[in-house]
């Protein structure tokens, strides 16, 4: 059952994150219709709503990605390094797969170097902001221990 619940948190925050960037692209861009990705993606589909659709399951997609990637950190057994680049791994690799198919970049080598380093650098951000919040966490736990 926790799993259904992580799938299902997946899909629906992920294809509410997905909505929420395609509206805030389409406003930015001036357009009159709801784009859910590049005009080149939009247009292999015969309409706009197919175009909508295929991006809602790309972005549901995407959403289960993350929120099953977390499973990996619930391996006890496995090191924090170990955790963190099996995490890494899944999560580049599923969400670059999908962010191709949703035609948010060229398969191309230049644009792929780029999407790849800002990657990185928001993933050792984030896991940073995690490492301090563990570590004090477990510096206020061992404090109360000493109480």
């Amino acid at each position: 059952m926790k799993y259904v619940r992580m799938i299902r948190f997946g899909v629906i925050t992920g294809t509410f994150i997905g909505f929420m960037s395609a509206l805030f692209f389409s406003w930015l861009y001036g357009a009159n219709n709801l784009y859910p990705s590049s005009p080149q993606f939009v247009d292999q589909f015969p309409n706009n709503l197919t175009a909508v659709t295929v991006s809602a399951v790309i972005w549901a997609l995407m959403g289960v990605v993350f929120s099953t990637a977390q499973m990996i950190f619930e391996v006890e057994s496995w090191s924090i390094t170990k955790q963190t680049v099996l995490h890494f791994i899944t999560t580049y690799t599923g969400y670059t797969i999908l962010a191709i198919l949703a035609g948010w970049f060229p398969l191309n080598f230049w644009y792929l170097l780029q999407y790849s380093l800002i990657f990185v650098v928001v993933y050792i951000i984030i896991w940073s902001i995690s490492m301090y919040v563990a570590r004090r966490n477990v510096r206020e736990l061992n404090q109360e221990l000493l109480k």
